[in-house]
């Protein structure tokens, strides 16, 4: 496959100034926290504590390599990162020296990965990206590479969401559009079963700190507004006579187990 001759392709090459531009319009979430439990409630998922530290993780579409960076702070080692942009990649590069990073289309290179590779696979904000023809080659290929009992996360905007259009035109490289429904459809195509497929909640996590209770009140409040945003879709989807979705957050995020 030749990515070049993806009308994409072009503005990945320039990545860096968009994706920082992103970045800061979510409140600079590509800071990370310095403290570790709230790196741990913030960025990684609640069954990251399940994974032994030598597990073999991949980050497809390692972008500067935050994602990467948080999980080395918490102990994991055994880390890898493909992709595509080498602007981004240069970033990460300079965070984690010690990390494999692969610069390569993720659809080139996956084909060539040794098979059961890795014991977790984390596929966000990239499988919007590409072409849908794609779409159940690339999920077949994670799942040939993960291990018995490996999981596979992926975030994708989701078009169940009052905010999806947005979501999904704030990039010109976002071309394929899921809900829930679509990404199981995908996602069983691929080879994983269905009852071992579930949608992470993206409630903010609560908690309690004597030294900083503003920061718990503001959890507090950032909980109930995202609980306002359940209540107001739900009480929106009472008006179709159709399949009504069951996640309402802009983000999807399934975790397949093989």
């Amino acid at each position: 496959m030749n990515s070049r001759r993806d009308p994409s392709h072009e503005l990945f090459q320039n990545y860096a100034r968009h994706y920082a531009a992103m970045g800061e319009g979510r409140g600079g979430r590509q800071r990370l926290p310095d403290d570790l439990e709230r790196l741990k409630r913030d960025r990684l998922p609640r069954w990251i504590d399940e994974i032994p530290k030598e597990a073999r993780i991949l980050d497809a579409g390692c972008a500067q390599g935050h994602h990467l960076e948080a999980l080395r702070r918490v102990g994991f080692t055994n880390l890898t990162g493909v992709e595509l942009s080498e602007q981004l990649l240069s970033v990460a590069r300079q965070r984690l020296p010690q990390a494999q990073l692969i610069q390569a289309d993720i659809r080139e290179w996956l084909p060539q990965a040794p098979a059961e590779s890795f014991d977790v696979v984390f596929f966000h904000d990239v499988l919007e990206h590409l072409p849908r023809e794609n779409t159940i080659e690339v999920l077949r290929g994670f799942y040939r590479l993960l291990a018995p009992g490996g999981r596979l996360s992926v975030r994708v905007p989701n078009m169940g969401c009052l905010t999806a259009s947005f979501h999904m035109a704030i990039d010109f490289t976002h071309i394929t559009h899921f809900t829930e429904f679509s990404l199981l459809q995908v996602l069983e195509a691929a080879g994983f079963d269905p009852d071992r497929i579930e949608f992470e909640s993206q409630a903010p996590r609560l908690f309690w700190s004597w030294r900083r209770p503003h920061r718990a009140v503001f959890r507090l409040l950032n909980r109930g507004r995202w609980h306002l945003n359940r209540l107001a879709h739900q009480a929106l989807y009472l008006l179709v006579d159709f399949l009504a979705p069951t996640q309402f957050d802009p983000n999807l995020i399934a975790v397949a187990r093989k």
